[in-house]
């Protein structure tokens, strides 16, 4: 999906939502093209529910399991969220799948000892970008974005 239509989709169920925010950028990004997996669209309406408060939560360490439990250790209120959407960011290099996989395996091994119930509950990958002057580790550390969404209730 193109990037306007994408924004547009944010803008109908969220029209609140300011399009010069951090959660908007990433919602773009998470949604937008370039990602290794497909997303599903629909995870979108579910996700920009209403009463909702949102966060990212940026994370880079060693593998993406590193970012699953610094996620997890560091901030343990990312279990009370309705929603998560994530996305890794790949290492400049071909895509290490299995490092992925354990990943995923490692939250989803976390998440059973808690009670959870995010909806909806997506991740995709994006592939490095390689390095830049401002950030020249970027490109070889491993990240994750988490995308968050909570009840503010009345």
């Amino acid at each position: 999906m193109a990037p306007d239509e994408i924004n547009a989709l944010i803008k109908k169920f969220s029209p609140l939502l300011d399009e010069s925010s951090e959660v908007f950028r990433e919602l773009a990004t998470f949604f937008g093209e370039g990602s290794k997996i497909d997303v599903h669209h629909g995870d979108l309406s579910k996700f920009l529910g209403r009463k909702r408060l949102y966060r990212v939560i940026r994370l880079q360490g060693e593998s993406y399991k590193d970012c699953v439990y610094q996620l997890i250790d560091d901030h343990p209120e990312s279990m009370d969220a309705l929603g998560m959407l994530r996305y890794y960011k790949a290492p400049a290099g071909p895509v290490r799948w299995e490092d992925v996989e354990a990943a995923e395996i490692a939250m989803g091994k976390e998440l059973t000892v808690n009670a959870y119930g995010w909806m909806p509950d997506a991740w995709t990958l994006f592939e490095s970008e390689g390095t830049s002057a401002a950030q020249p580790d970027t490109a070889k550390t491993h990240q994750m974005v988490a995308i968050l969404a909570f009840d503010y209730g009345e």
